[in-house]
């Protein structure tokens, strides 16, 4: 039978999987409600449409040429316009704000003199793209401050004391006074200790002074030495600031200063006044005490998410050795308690199959809580970013918190392979980056489907995969082992079209360097190959 494609329409979609991959920030247009965005580290910036209850991509000019727009590193608004949208993205080759007046759904481009990439360390902090007054600022990755007086046709560029790599910024909506975090690697004196990390400004960047940061510990196993400010809430009479020191970084060397690398060593949370004369001045520490926490000196993860709104003030751990934790304090950090911590603390519906804790050994896929935001128009809803997609609530004063995912239409995860399957119930299989693989019987549906060992412990990252076009009830796949060891990577095979599965042997007795790299594949988080 002849089908003419030329003039056959096609329709694209996609297939849901719901959540995926590594949110990096959010942010609430403070004077217009429902608006409301994200970006993510690879998939683009997204809004969230409150009518029909899901996310709307708006990278929709990606090309091979120039996939700049699929790395947001930051994302602002204009308080004063309600449908103004910036965007600071880039993978180094090509660095661009982008600007929106209609919430995204169009955008002007324009170049910035500086590489960003949105998907390299330092991606999880923030904020550090302002409108303020006309003037566009930013905080980059390797300029320093760069300031647009037109909307971002030409620039002006500011170190901070000689920093080029800013992490956050906060402005004082009433004067002049901005505060500053950086990585400290410029003024470190010896490469491996980070210089001074934060500083304040109150005139208009001619001059910037040192603003008291805790002072640098070492800590076993980890590459440098020093606290780095990861985000900046202010309750209209203190400032709060959330802290992390590194733990091993295995790549992005001092520029390393957040989740990127997965190991973070300690963190704090200070609190600040700002005195008669417009200068911020430390008040305390507010660090949340756990007994549970391991001795100093120990790895044992640091702070980043942070918001504060009609008097709640809430914070998260990142990268701790265990589950996150989210706090919860009503007076202004003297006091905190737990609302989410794994499995036990608070309440989280999981709606999403893959994500719920029955694949991972009971334990909660709610990891690098980058992010915490509050409504300002409905300080009982809020959102919290992970690496694994968006997760809300809408009871954040009540002493159970009832959290769930959030994520219908985020589809930004890496697809390794797609396989379209000649026969049986299973109409497409797809390999993905760190969550697995997933069998489609329903495409318009999310995925019921996981590919889990006889334990029901998921794989994760599974790059390639064979079947027979005769019998494709039989499929064999190259999965990597999970972080924690419950599966190992290697070669799985299902006998009926991935309902269940089991670990096959790697060959071995070959030689000495296929059974040294056999040995390899089955370490956790190890790539398999293809077959």
């Amino acid at each position: 039978m002849y089908t003419d494609f030329k003039t056959k329409a096609y329709i694209y979609k996609n297939m849901p999987i719901g959540g995926g991959g590594f949110v990096t920030g959010i942010l609430f247009h403070p004077k217009a409600d429902n608006r409301l965005y994200i970006r993510t580290d690879i998939g683009g910036a997204y809004r969230f449409d409150f009518d029909k209850k899901e996310w709307i991509c708006l990278c929709e000019s990606a090309y091979g040429i120039d996939v700049s727009e699929t790395y947001p590193l930051a994302i602002a608004v204009d308080e004063n316009e309600p449908d103004s949208l910036y965007v600071a993205c880039g993978d180094r080759k090509n660095s661009w704000l982008l600007v929106s007046n209609n919430c995204g759904k169009t955008f002007e481009k324009h170049a910035v003199p500086c590489e960003i990439h949105g998907n390299e360390v330092g991606r999880a902090t923030g904020e550090r793209l302002f409108v303020r007054d006309g003037k566009i600022i930013f905080g980059s990755q390797s300029a320093g401050i760069l300031v647009s007086d037109d909307m971002g046709e030409t620039w002006k560029t500011y170190t901070v004391n000689g920093e080029k790599n800013i992490s956050c910024m906060w402005f004082d909506n009433k004067s002049n006074l901005v505060i500053i975090g950086c990585n400290g690697e410029q003024n470190s004196a010896d490469g491996i200790t980070r210089g001074q990390t934060l500083y304040y400004s109150n005139d208009n960047f001619n001059s910037f002074h040192i603003l008291t940061s805790p002072a640098a510990n070492t800590f076993e196993n980890a590459t440098y030495n020093g606290y780095v400010p990861q985000r900046i809430a202010y309750d209209g009479k203190n400032i709060y600031i959330t802290f992390s020191s590194t733990g091993r970084v295995v790549y992005g060397k001092m520029g390393a200063y957040s989740c990127d690398t997965g190991s973070i060593s300690d963190g704090r949370i200070l609190k600040y006044e700002i005195d008669e004369n417009n200068v911020p001045r430390l008040v305390k520490d507010i660090t949340p005490v756990d007994k549970t926490d391991n001795p100093l000196k120990k790895i044992n993860g640091g702070y980043c998410g942070l918001c504060c709104n009609n008097g709640i003030l809430v914070a998260s751990t990142i990268c701790r050795r265990g589950d996150d934790i989210i706090y919860r304090s009503f007076d202004g950090g003297d006091n905190w308690e737990k609302i989410l911590q794994g499995t036990t603390i608070g309440e989280v519906d999981w709606t999403i199959s893959y994500m719920k804790p029955g694949y991972s050994a009971n334990s909660s896929c709610i990891h690098w809580i980058s992010d915490f935001k509050i409504s300002p128009f409905n300080s009982e809803f809020a959102i919290f970013n992970t690496g694994t997609g968006i997760f809300m609530t809408h009871n954040l004063f009540d002493k159970v918190v009832k959290f769930e995912p959030f994520c219908n239409g985020i589809e930004e995860t890496v697809h390794m392979n797609v396989y379209s399957l000649p026969s049986g119930k299973i109409k497409v299989l797809d390999l993905v980056g760190d969550l697995g693989g997933f069998a489609f019987a329903d495409i318009d549906k999310p995925c019921e489907n996981t590919f889990t060992d006889e334990n029901n412990h998921r794989y994760i990252t599974c790059v390639n995969a064979d079947f027979t076009l005769k019998n494709p009830e039989k499929i064999v796949v190259t999965p990597r082992g999970n972080w924690t060891g419950l599966t190992k990577g290697g070669l799985i095979l299902t006998r009926n079209q991935c309902e269940t599965w089991e670990h096959i042997s790697c060959p071995r007795g070959i030689n000495e360097q296929l059974d040294n790299a056999a040995d390899e594949i089955e370490k956790p988080n190890n790539d398999s190959g293809w077959v």
